[in-house]
């Protein structure tokens, strides 16, 4: 016997998106098909929106033709899943979350299908309305809103899941467009000297002289069998002798010398008291500017807005690398020419004082002036960092238009910086000293460390933290003890000199501006420039002459209990790393991890760091040293109210604001034009100074 015809199904019509919802609708679908059905209408909205009509055909987009290599980079070895097993696994995750399905969603749909197709029309016009100016401006004079509430205003009680559905988002956008709690209030648009009042609601938070916060809290066991740190130093860190590995992303030490200035921003441990922070919290420049209000008017000139010729208040940095101090001076001058500059043009008047005029004294002109000229040199610093210093990082190339810019989506910081025990060992990197300013350093340390003996300093810290990316700082007595001796031994400087700043290595200041001569300071810059950076990661990479430094580290770290490195892994949301294999390329290296901590997860955060494999591209930095630093980087900037709030015309002048923007021809980038401009006495012309191609490429070495 046959059996029944086959019932041969009618192809369904093309239909609009908004009549599929319809009929989909209409069929019954369960609650769970409603609100996917619902989503991908909204989503095609918003996709046509984004992409214009569909094609025909689909392309396959077009990339721009470029002679650099864009192949991806290869995962290293790992015992963790890497690749496609990883992306399967994080994707399975995050589906589940994906829809939010209840019984308002699902019923307001179903009110939608018995009003007028037009009126349906409108409703999710809005809706999708609403959902596009999230991140593009909605053009109210669609009406659109005006249509929604004539539709909603005649309907009746059955239709309350509709009601609600459109309105209560409506209403929380409202809100939402006040920001709260309110965090910027007027007349708070300039810096203090402490850093305090960044946060206007936690005024106190990053403030000089806070105690550092604590990143990670572990609940993992002590570690009661710690190795000492000589030990580790020397099976670790130390840098065999004769032995130097270059960079092989080709970075220079000039790179290593602006992350010492960053450094020095932002770590700064007082000697008596290893918990407390004596600098700020801030990206502020406060190497340069100090650190409370005395600090600030002791290198001010109080005149004009200005800065004493070639000053800055950090003493730490005179026992650095030259050129250092060489960049140092870099944004003292830059802060003078910016306030020259803001008083020649006056713009509106806004400098100028007297009966009449907006500010009454010519104090108040000074103080107005350095301000303003302190806010645009912090932009300008600001620009370098994005630029400069983390395009070099994550490996960009110098002539890319592509940054990863903090500051890309607007933010709204209520709670300020505060830098954290995690970090102060994260921005350790001594390893990636280049060879030339290790010999060097090799002496200072000697002539230091023989000071600190014989004034029977050495004990009242753990450690001289006073070399490469210090952290750890000396009271002022001490320091000044010291730089006695330094000047005696590698400036020379007369008493004369001294009176006017401090010393910089094989350079005089000049007895009438107190000025350092131009090409002094940019041969002191070239010495970086033209020197390669070490490897940092894998260890045994630490010249030995920082064995000081590094040892003050360690028991630093100890004395405030940091977490162990796979704890700050999981922080990150990184895999831990569970071989010894995983840690360190060099098997001498993850030989002497398993006879020191015996397990991975025992290996404590500052040796973990310092011996990790690096990353491929970039600075190469080890590969949670990299991914804490582009967290920290985001953090510093978007966290800090100044940097987010108050870097506009308003408060910067016209004339400021774009300065800070940078050379639109040199990818927006200030750091050249400050090298050519702010040293006129020195050109590649007439020799020693930077090329044009060299000014392209300022952290990486010379080929």
């Amino acid at each position: 016997m046959l059996g029944p015809s086959p019932v041969v199904k009618k192809q369904p019509e093309a239909h609009s998106p908004v009549q599929s919802l319809v009929d989909m609708v209409k069929e019954n679908m369960s609650p769970d098909d409603l609100l996917k059905s619902f989503k991908a209408i909204t989503d095609n909205i918003k996709k046509t929106e984004r992409d214009g009509p569909a094609s025909s055909s689909a392309a396959a987009p077009t990339l721009k033709s470029s002679s650099k290599n864009t192949d991806a980079v290869a995962p290293s070895p790992s015992s963790q899943p890497t690749g496609s097993k990883w992306s399967i696994d994080a994707l399975s995750k995050n589906i589940r979350s994906a829809f939010n399905i209840n019984p308002t969603t699902t019923g307001a749909i179903k009110d939608i299908i018995g009003l007028p197709i037009k009126h349906q029309l409108t409703l999710l016009n809005a809706i999708s309305e609403r959902l596009l100016s999230k991140n593009a401006p909605q053009n109210d004079r669609n009406n659109t809103f005006e249509s929604v509430m004539n539709i909603l205003g005649n309907l009746g009680p059955e239709d309350s899941d509709l009601i609600y559905l459109v309105t209560q988002p409506l209403i929380a956008n409202f809100y939402d467009d006040i920001p709260k709690p309110y965090n910027n209030y007027v007349g708070n648009q300039f810096r203090t000297a402490d850093g305090s009042f960044n946060s206007l609601i936690y005024p106190e938070v990053g403030k000089a002289g806070s105690t550092y916060t604590r990143s990670v809290t572990s609940v993992s066991e002590n570690n009661t069998n710690l190795p000492s740190p000589k030990v580790v130093f020397d099976r670790l860190l130390k840098r065999p002798d004769g032995q130097f590995t270059p960079n092989k992303g080709g970075i220079n030490m000039m790179l290593l010398y602006l992350a010492i200035i960053i450094t020095h921003d932002l770590f700064y441990t007082d000697s008596k008291d290893p918990t407390r922070n004596l600098t700020t919290s801030y990206l502020d420049l406060s190497s340069l500017y100090g650190y409370n209000r005395a600090d600030q008017e002791s290198v001010r000139q109080m005149k004009d807005g200005l800065l004493k010729n070639d000053q800055w208040f950090d003493k730490r940095l005179v026992i650095q690398p030259a050129g250092v101090a060489g960049l140092i001076i870099i944004f003292s001058r830059n802060h003078n020419y910016i306030a020259k500059k803001l008083l020649e043009i006056n713009e509106n008047e806004r400098f100028s004082y007297g009966p009449g005029k907006r500010l009454a004294t010519v104090e108040e002109q000074d103080e107005k002036l350095f301000q303003t000229a302190r806010l645009i040199n912090n932009g300008c610093y600001a620009n370098i960092i994005i630029h400069d210093y983390i395009r070099t990082i994550i490996g960009t190339s110098a002539d890319s238009d592509f940054v990863l810019d903090p500051f890309a989506t607007p933010s709204n910081p209520i709670y300020g910086n505060a830098v954290s025990i995690e970090f102060n060992a994260i921005y350790r990197w001594h390893a990636g000293i280049g060879q030339e300013d290790s010999a060097w350093i090799a002496q200072v340390m000697d002539l230091l460390t023989a000071q600190m003996k014989s004034s029977r300093a050495q004990e009242r810290h753990p450690g001289l933290d006073r070399s490469l990316i210090n952290k750890t700082a000396q009271n002022e007595s001490i320091f000044d003890q010291l730089l006695v001796g330094f000047n005696e031994h590698f400036v020379h400087a007369s008493p004369e000199e001294l009176a006017m700043g401090l010393p910089v290595a094989s350079s005089h200041r000049d007895l009438e501006t107190g000025s350092f001569p131009d090409a002094d300071i940019i041969r002191v810059l070239r010495a970086g420039f033209t020197q390669p950076a070490s490897e940092i990661g894998n260890g045994q990479n630490t010249p030995a002459a920082l064995e000081h430094v590094e040892i003050a580290g360690i028991q630093q770290a100890r004395i405030l209990d940091t977490c162990y490195f796979n704890d700050f892994r999981k922080f990150l949301h990184l895999t831990t790393l569970d071989t010894f294999e995983d840690f360190s390329e060099k098997v001498e290296v993850q030989e002497a991890l398993k006879e020191l901590y015996g397990s991975p997860d025992k290996v404590e955060l500052y040796a973990g760091l310092m011996v990790e494999r690096t990353k491929q591209t970039g600075l190469r930095l080890p590969y949670t040293m990299g991914r804490a630093i582009l967290s920290d980087a985001v953090n510093l900037l978007r966290n800090d109210r100044i940097l987010t709030k108050e870097m506009t015309p308003a408060s910067l002048t016209n004339w400021g604001y774009q300065y800070t923007l940078g050379d639109p021809k040199s990818n927006n980038r200030i750091f050249p034009s400050l090298l050519t401009n702010l040293f006129p006495d020195v050109t590649s012309e007439s020799g020693g100074g930077f090329t044009a191609d060299e000014l392209r490429t300022l952290f990486n070495t010379p080929k």
